[in-house]
């Protein structure tokens, strides 16, 4: 093996991992409804595909371009994957089911910024209070912590939420970014 034929599987996995990247994050922004910059991503997307593409089929005989094709597919899947859990597009709905003894949560959850709606529940055994949040995705971990803190034995489930309409005004506040023209 010569150092071209290195450096071009280097190059076809680079690109896949690079365009695979992009596709993952594409489709998470559609499900979110940002379809002007998914349709930006998808274009150099396919870009860097193509061209990838295109080296991979002239060489079908050649083994080492189709594993480096193949490697980079998997790995993109799995950076892609890392990017958007990091960037944490969209909203979240968190319901937590505690002691009506932790009364305090709901105090502190709004002291932190969060809208807590509150309903009263019979667990098994005694009382529980259960309460529902709907904030951005990135500040779940904030909220997990908090309880682990604070209420160990604490149900808690959380779920993407498509579209909020009204409700507490962090979770819907507008922040100007530079993207912002480019959504829906």
């Amino acid at each position: 093996m010569d150092t071209h034929m290195i450096l071009m599987g280097i190059l076809i996995a680079f690109s896949r991992i690079c365009d695979v990247t992009l596709m993952s994050i594409r489709t998470i922004l559609l499900t979110k409804g940002m379809s002007k910059i998914a349709a930006c991503l998808g274009f150099f997307e396919v870009l860097i595909y193509i061209t990838v593409l295109g080296n991979v089929v002239s060489s079908l005989d050649n083994k080492y371009y189709l594993i480096c094709y193949c490697l980079g597919f998997a790995s993109g899947v799995f950076i892609g994957s890392k990017i958007e859990s990091a960037l944490a597009f969209g909203d979240a709905q968190m319901r937590i089911i505690t002691s009506k003894d932790n009364e305090f949560i709901v105090d502190d959850l709004r002291a932190m910024g969060f809208g807590v709606t509150t309903f009263s529940g019979q667990g098994r055994d005694d009382e529980r209070l259960m309460l529902f949040t709907n904030l951005k995705r990135k500040n779940i971990k904030k909220v997990y912590e908090y309880l682990k803190q604070k209420d160990v034995n604490a149900v808690v489930s959380t779920n993407d939420v498509s579209s909020v309409q009204n409700g507490y005004e962090s979770l819907n506040s507008k922040r100007v970014k530079f993207y912002d023209f480019l959504k829906k």
